[in-house]
């Protein structure tokens, strides 16, 4: 395949991967003159009609998917019974080649990662398209750390016809969701049990299923409990081991509702690795609920009972003390009762009422402080992420400014988290157009855009950008960006040259580093003949090196020769089958209008002709019925 090219635009350079559906190759796209990856399926899936066919409407369909987290596809086609896809070319590892280099990877670095797969798993599900086969060979890891999924689409292509190929089962059989083991139906939330397995092996460097065959392995998701992380490995955070469990629930509907909850709880957890979730979904699988045994032991309740002679006279007394202690009880609460219901009923019967202040866009302190003042008190109902309010600005609020409100009951608001936070791109090395393109994938905007020159970078590529790449910032921050324009083009002046003859002109000129382009003959009462009356560009103008130049050259004196006298005969014909046209001839000269002729003819006559006197240039006009037919410019003197 090497220096073959598919669709008369990719040339494949070398290759880079294979995998059980196909093989990925290093590609220049001639069009656009820039690298891609082509991955091409593998032979014994082409044969299959259906597969093909369902293998093109997926691949198209991820093809709309854009997200900085999910490698782009350009392109999908066939070309000599090859079917490929063209895509965005990552230069990075596979997160399978990272954990097997590293072992397992600290908590945090985990998170990171599966924060960034979780992510374009919400692009994709928001988009309705499952990737049916998450795992650590389908995620590509860049040199910054950006963490990027393929293969959307080709995997939800995969048919029963080729799920028979042990190739594509092997490989995946690990991180399958008990339902796509068992053949049933999958959903978005198959994605998250296989993104909680990818969790798993980052933070304790194995899965969780090991088996003979692929079989064995997928009986085990169905049927065995994964054994949780921190008995594996210690100092596995608690929180980051509730998310894998939660993730990894043979039962879906156990497991997160959606991809935006559990990228929530990642989040949360990155903000803060001591964090222990509490609530429905956390509890079942790390604290199962148990019968506890009555305190004591069977033998004392054994003997209590058996002890038919107890002292009744302590059992009396302690009963005469109890009764004693609950009647004062029960006086003290009936006093209390009737004071504070007395309390009680004032407060609700005689509640303030007042106006409730504006407090939206306000900080949290100012608008508590604001309310205290009117005699209310806040209450916040939600907190979460805003593009146009900081962290700690109130985004809404219940009941709105302006409308009354029981002291008695407490103003909600909304609290914003601040913009969310996003990771600046690597643009370095990239051309402008798909710079900007990554900066919106990110959600990000671009700034200042400045050209510099270089000797290495070629024009319009990326030189330098600021903020950095890997930086956590605000979504919509604006990334600057140095872009170059090529080699430095050496500037030089123009010279001089008007006054001199045509030879020495075109000397200093070339002497200059520039060219003399075209020369123009203009005739002058005052410069001789030979030499240069102007030039194209003015004297000191500062020019690219090899810019061109002209020049207006003197031809001398203009020899104005005497007007000539004499007579031109026009030739004019009637129109077809017209009588008793008027014919008008008319003669323009120094200002003047004469008529030279009028008289009425019919066409069968023939051709009129008609002769005209004059001196020097005069303008003739021809009128039929004092309509104008035709003119030209006429010069008498001449030959006829």
């Amino acid at each position: 395949m090497i220096g073959k090219t598919l669709g008369n635009r990719y040339e494949i350079v070398e290759k880079i991967g294979s995998g059980g559906m196909s093989f990925v190759y290093k590609a220049r796209c001639g069009l656009l003159n820039r690298y891609v990856a082509v991955k091409i399926l593998r032979p014994e899936f082409t044969s299959d009609e259906s597969f093909v066919k369902k293998f093109r409407q997926e691949s198209q369909a991820a093809a709309s998917l854009s997200h900085q987290n999910i490698v782009s596809i350009y392109d999908v086609g066939v070309d000599e019974e090859i079917y490929y896809i063209v895509m965005e070319y990552v230069e990075g590892k596979t997160l399978k080649q990272l954990i097997r280099e590293k072992g397992r990877m600290n908590p945090h670095q985990a998170a990171e990662i599966a924060q960034q797969i979780c992510k374009a798993l919400v692009h994709a599900h928001n988009n309705h398209i499952v990737h049916r086969d998450i795992k650590p060979h389908n995620i590509l890891v860049t040199r910054d750390g950006t963490a990027k999924v393929t293969d959307f689409g080709i995997a939800r292509a995969v048919t029963s016809s080729t799920v028979a190929n042990t190739g594509s089962v092997i490989g995946s059989v690990h991180y399958f969701s008990p339902e796509q083991a068992r053949g049933g139906y999958t959903d978005e939330k198959s994605d998250l049990y296989s993104l909680g397995i990818v969790l798993y092996e980052m933070v304790t460097g194995r899965v969780p299923f090991e088996g003979e065959s692929p079989i064995s392995i997928a009986l085990k998701h169905i049927q065995e409990t994964v054994t949780p992380p921190a008995e594996l490995i210690d100092g596995i955070p608690a929180g980051l081991e509730q998310i894998i469990m939660k993730a990894i629930q043979k039962d879906p509907s156990s497991r997160y509702e959606t991809a935006e909850q559990m990228l929530g709880d990642i989040r949360a957890f990155i903000r803060d690795n001591d964090i222990i979730f509490e609530g429905s979904g956390f509890d079942e699988e790390t604290s199962p609920t148990i019968v506890m045994p009555a305190v004591g032991n069977d033998s004392e309740v054994s003997n209590n009972r058996n002890n038919k002679n107890p002292n009744k006279a302590v059992k009396k007394a302690a009963k005469r003390k109890n009764t004693y202690i609950i009647a004062a009880i029960i006086l003290i609460a009936l006093i209390a009762i009737g004071y504070g219901g007395s309390i009680l009923i004032r407060e609700l019967l005689f509640v303030d009422v007042v106006v409730v202040p504006d407090i939206e866009g306000k900080t949290q302190e100012e608008a508590e402080e604001e309310l205290k003042s009117f005699g209310l008190k806040m209450e916040i109902r939600e907190r979460k992420n805003n593009p146009d309010f900081a962290a700690g600005i109130i985004i809404s609020q219940h009941p709105k400014g302006g409308t009354e409100n029981k002291t008695s009951n407490p103003v909600l608001v909304v609290l914003s988290l601040g913009p969310e936070k996003t990771e600046v791109p690597y643009l370095l090395n990239k051309e402008s157009a798909e710079a900007l393109a990554e900066l919106q994938r990110a959600r990000l905007t671009d700034g200042h855009i400045q050209a510099r020159p270089s000797e290495t970078v070629p024009v319009g590529v990326v030189m330098d950008q600021s903020p950095k790449p890997g930086i956590m910032v605000d979504e919509g921050t604006s990334v600057d960006l140095v872009i170059s324009s090529g080699p430095e083009i050496q500037q030089i002046p123009v010279p001089p040259v008007v006054g001199l003859d045509l030879q020495t002109a075109k000397t200093r000129i070339q002497n200059a580093g520039m060219i003399l382009a075209d020369t123009y003959p203009q005739e002058s009462d005052i410069v001789p003949e030979g030499y240069v009356i102007r030039q194209s560009i003015p004297p000191n103008t500062m020019v690219e090196e090899g810019a061109s130049i002209g020049l207006w050259v003197s031809t001398g004196k203009k020899i104005v020769q005497p007007p000539s006298e004499g007579t031109k005969v026009l030739t004019i014909n009637l129109p077809e089958g017209s009588k008793d046209v008027k014919v008008t001839v008319k003669k323009y000269q120094d200002g003047v209008e004469e008529i030279e002729y009028q008289m009425r003819h019919d066409a069968d006559e023939g051709p009129l002709k008609v002769p005209v006197s004059g001196k020097g240039e005069a303008r003739v006009v021809v009128l039929f019925d004092d309509v104008e037919q035709w003119s030209e410019t006429i010069t008498f003197g001449g030959e006829e």
